[in-house]
């Protein structure tokens, strides 16, 4: 079973575009250089955050942990493009009071 409300789970555009796949991200480079070599960059980053969204809604692989702005919750699991190599991601998403789980991050696991 997935962590609770997975199934309503949301990602910004901005999240994936402005901080996962851009190299020139002080924190998100070193993370859009890990995703390009398994296959997403910004040409397809709407692929990044359909494949992030499908590890959450099936990834049975989470641990919970709270926070002070809600509960926490670290997804592990694998994605990639067709044509290049899997690879392990652990995304965490967030669950503040009464508001969908959005994501916060995303590294290789």
């Amino acid at each position: 079973m997935p962590f609770p409300n997975a199934d309503h789970a949301v990602i910004s555009a901005e999240k994936i575009r402005d901080y996962l796949l851009n190299p020139s991200h002080p924190i998100g480079g070193s993370k859009a250089v890990w995703f390009a070599s398994i296959g997403y960059t910004l040409g397809n980053w709407q692929d990044l955050a359909d494949d992030l969204l499908q590890v959450a809604q099936t990834s049975e692989d989470f641990i919970a942990k709270s926070s002070p702005c809600g509960v926490k919750y670290e997804v592990s699991g694998a994605l990639g493009c067709p044509g290049h190599r899997p690879g392990s991601v652990v995304s965490v998403w967030i669950v503040e009071e009464n508001d969908p789980p959005r994501l916060i991050t995303a590294y290789p696991g």
